[in-house]
């Protein structure tokens, strides 16, 4: 009874826990002075200079609009857009400085899918009532721009994504799986009255489960699309092995909660049984091995866990209703964001946007922000 009772009081932690996180977050990557361009409205990351990446962009729109925060919402955009977007392709570059200077040509694919998908959110609230609209933020129109873009210059014949613009393999050399987003890909077509982008999530399915870490519900950073390992393009390319990797690590391990968001909204049984497959696993582990990042044959990779490995398997164990594992995880990421019983930023990691973007994604999730932008939420 006191387990549960300690559960219930978790349960009801999260929503200050995520509008905590969410004000530290704009102070340490949005708002942050001279280190940040002078408040010049990006997601800035510390670890790197302080630069600032279009998948960051992504990741403060839609926690944005998860937190009801418009102001921050059309800073953002509006700063990706002045500063980042490709006024060719009509995509956003995928890396500049802290003053804003492009240093990194080329989409990011993933991060103008996530961009795209906040645009549409917004546009619901405006729908709702709940937030305004004006010439100068016409998201309704932003975002079908956009997607017409991305559909033009990175999905090949209908079925496959390219990684960003600029590169080669026509998006079967060399994939990344944790940029397929089926969720995404069925809002899409609500959205646009289409029957366009939900062709996409067939063979998305069928690459993930091509990988050798299928059986395991292991997703590996980079493959090619027939679920190998994609060392000849970087091969080819000039490239190092190390960005070709074949494991589970900070890209692969994001498939959790893009293919987690398909079984709960949608019930995909594709994603419902991934989602399985990856709680069953991690299950049968013990404690220094439990909801790490891992090889395609399960092996551990990492001799440590942080808030974003432990976001992104609690996710799965939510979408899997596995409630015992979903405790657990919640019990570790609870643990994450306390500090002397109260409740802190994550562990205080200030430094470390990417992690607290992921635990932000499961956090707004368990407080049930999805539900006010998604329409026909169950």
């Amino acid at each position: 009874m006191e387990a549960q009772n300690n559960m219930a009081g978790i349960t009801r932690s999260w929503v200050g826990i995520s509008n905590n996180a969410w004000e530290r977050y704009k102070q340490n990557y949005i708002f942050c002075g001279e280190n940040c361009g002078n408040d010049l409205g990006l997601v800035f990351d510390p670890l790197a200079d302080y630069h600032a990446v279009s998948e960051g962009i992504g990741y403060g729109m839609l926690l944005a609009v998860f937190h009801d925060d418009q102001e921050t919402f059309d800073i953002i955009f509006n700063a990706a857009r002045k500063t980042m977007r490709d006024l060719e392709t009509g995509l956003y570059h995928w890396r500049v400085d802290n003053e804003g200077k492009i240093i990194g040509y080329g989409s990011a694919t993933d991060a103008d899918l996530d961009i795209a998908m906040a645009l549409i959110f917004a546009s619901y609230r405006v729908d709702d009532g709940l937030w305004e609209d004006s010439i100068l933020m016409d998201y309704r129109g932003s975002a079908s721009e956009l997607l017409d873009n991305i559909w033009t210059h990175t999905i090949i014949n209908g079925r496959y994504i390219k990684p960003g613009n600029n590169y080669g393999g026509g998006g079967q050399d060399i994939v990344n799986l944790s940029y397929f987003s089926p969720a995404w890909f069925r809002l899409y077509d609500d959205f646009l009255g289409r029957n366009q982008w939900t062709q996409l999530i067939d063979t998305g399915y069928e690459m993930l489960y091509a990988t050798d870490g299928s059986a395991l519900g292991l997703t590996p950073d980079w493959s090619t699309a027939d679920g190998q390992p994609a060392f000849d393009y970087c091969d080819e390319h000039g490239q190092s092995r190390e960005i070709c990797r074949y494991e589970m690590r900070y890209d692969g391990i994001r498939a959790l909660w893009r293919i987690g968001l398909d079984c709960l909204w949608f019930t995909d049984v594709r994603a419902c049984e991934w989602v399985k497959r990856g709680t069953i696993f991690i299950n049968s582990l013990g404690a220094s091995d439990f909801a790490r990042m891992y090889d395609m044959q399960g092996q551990t990779i990492v001799d440590y866990d942080d808030e974003a490995m432990i976001s992104m398997w609690l996710f799965a164990a939510i979408a899997n209703e596995n409630d015992t594992l979903q405790s657990r995880l919640e019990w570790e990421l609870y643990n994450f964001a306390t500090q002397n019983g109260t409740i802190a930023f994550l562990s205080q990691r200030d430094r470390y946007y990417f992690n607290q973007s992921l635990a932000l994604f499961t956090i707004t999730y368990l407080a049930d922000s999805y539900v006010n932008v998604r329409r026909n939420a169950p």
